[in-house]
């Protein structure tokens, strides 16, 4: 009875069928494993996250495409531990971002090579940069220049001494000013002035920001130095005293007219001026008029509504979404609840012609930020007027050359505490991003501030229309076709056996 069984159709037929099955879901274990394998070696992933954080830019390929050094990227552990290790979470976007550049670029390597096996290979490392690299660590080199960097650097966090505050990723930027700086590939200058009683100490937090963005910072005193003609920018940080003008005896030392034939080689002017120095700034107020701007001395904009402070002078600023100076900032004002912009103690500063945005010739000057029309006017501590005022604005000159057009640009602000270092360094406030933003907007060179920080927050997975029609495509078609031919295999042999 017991033979008859193993002998018969029903017992043959049902082992060919489990076996089927049990090989199938076999292979489908062992597919799977394969894939994951390769997809990890290859990097076989699809970004479907908004942001596009796991894609190199277009801004950042476009940037790198004028670098044509050997650069070497070194990651200090195995490929293994960057992918799946203990601070993977970190480590792999970096890697997968530093693959992704080899990938486009022959002149680029990426080598894994574990500190603790072989702390040797490094030691060169150690004597020219830095004392100490960790598994976590990222060199650059080139020609012999070296640049370290934690995995850290490659993000940003709300709490720096809290690294689970992390909310955004910033490896393009940083991996690419690396490159930069170990390549030395020319970048444009950005230029303080001096000797006006400048507040060079307190603009340190402000030129770091220029030279992150891939600027060569120096300074300069324009009455007995030249400007440098790869200056793209020149700041000028809280003065206390005026610039030399017409009444100086030796032309070469007229500072005002050495600002103009700069402005005239499509230069950009940066002024941060306080509301108790203006009044001594004649010459340089003068010459600002000319680009339809001027500082109001001895007033101050306080704010008792929409302020950070107790005493309102710490004013929370007002983004212009359809203005010229507003389209410096268009990511900002593309966001459901943007970012808090703040100033503290802001000299208001008056557009002098008819309109808050007025063409005038070839000049058309524009609100970039204002305070609240809850805000008050105090000259010499006293109330005097309510309304809303600009704490920054933006000239602009237009010339066409050859049919292209090139840009010259004056931009004010009413404090320089706008680009203070608590203000800057903070992640709750977006005065990084406006500088940031007025760089990518006046700099006719590729610099830095194109690329921008990918945000975590939105988890979100945004996809196609192609690519879900396709994955529909994949889920609700071939895992039905494969057990379709395994039922024809199946009922072919029945009808043959």
């Amino acid at each position: 009875m017991r033979r008859g069984f193993f002998k018969s159709k029903k017992f043959k037929y049902g082992s060919l069928a489990t076996a089927l099955t049990a090989a199938f879901v076999a292979f489908v274990v062992i597919f799977n494993i394969i894939f994951t394998a390769l997809a990890d070696k290859y990097m076989w992933r699809i970004d479907m996250t908004k942001e596009q954080v796991f894609t190199l830019s277009e801004d950042a390929k476009d940037i790198l495409s004028d670098i044509t050094e050997e650069v070497n990227i070194y990651f200090a552990s195995e490929p293994d531990v960057l992918l799946t290790g203990n601070y993977s979470g970190f480590t792999r976007y970096v890697y997968t971002t530093a693959l992704q550049i080899q990938d486009e670029f022959p002149n680029i390597h990426v080598h894994c090579e574990n500190v603790e096996k072989n702390p040797e290979f490094f030691r060169e490392f150690y004597n020219t940069t830095a004392s100490v690299i960790d598994p976590n660590s990222v060199i650059l080199e080139s020609g012999g220049e070296v640049r370290v960097f934690s995995i850290t650097a490659f993000y940003m966090y709300n709490d720096t001494s809290d690294l689970s505050t992390v909310w955004a990723y910033n490896g393009e930027k940083r991996l690419i000013s690396g490159i930069m700086q170990v390549t030395q590939t020319d970048t444009p200058k950005v230029t303080f002035t001096t000797e006006h009683g400048e507040d060079i100490n307190n603009a340190l937090a402000m030129a770091t920001v220029f030279a992150e963005n891939g600027y060569e910072v120096e300074t300069l005193d324009l009455a007995t130095e030249e400007i440098s003609p790869d200056c793209r920018i020149m700041v000028i940080y809280n003065p206390m005293y005026d610039f030399i003008g017409a009444e100086a005896e030796d032309s070469a030392k007229n500072e005002i007219e050495k600002l103009d034939k700069f402005l005239d080689n499509y230069g950009c002017l940066i002024v941060l001026c306080s509301p108790e120095y203006v009044a001594n700034l004649t010459n340089l107020n003068e010459f600002l008029e000319e680009w339809g701007i001027s500082f109001m001395a001895n007033t101050t904009v306080r704010d008792m509504d929409h302020s950070m402070s107790v005493d309102g002078y710490s004013i929370i600023t007002e983004y212009q979404p359809d203005t010229m100076g507003g389209s410096i900032y268009t990511d900002l004002n593309a966001l459901s609840t943007p970012p808090k912009t703040l100033i503290r103690s802001a000299a208001p500063i008056e557009l002098l012609w008819e309109t808050n945005e007025t063409l005038t010739g070839t000049r058309i000057a524009s609100s970039v930020l204002k305070s609240s029309d809850t805000s008050e006017l105090m000259v010499n501590g006293v109330s005097a007027k309510k309304g809303s005022y600009n704490v920054m604005t933006v000239t602009r000159e237009s010339k066409i050359v050859e049919n292209e057009y090139y840009y010259s640009y004056v931009m004010a602000v009413g404090s320089p505490s706008f680009a203070s270092d608590g203000y800057i360094n903070s992640d709750a406030f977006a005065n990084e991003d406006i500088i940031a933003a007025a760089m990518k907007a006046t700099g006719r060179e590729r610099v830095l501030a194109v690329l921008n920080y990918k945000p975590f927050d939105d988890s979100s997975i945004v996809i196609t229309t192609k690519q879900a029609q396709d994955i529909t495509l994949a889920v609700t078609l071939i895992i039905p076709v494969i057990i379709l031919i395994c039922g024809v295999v199946v009922l072919t042999r029945r009808k043959h056996s």
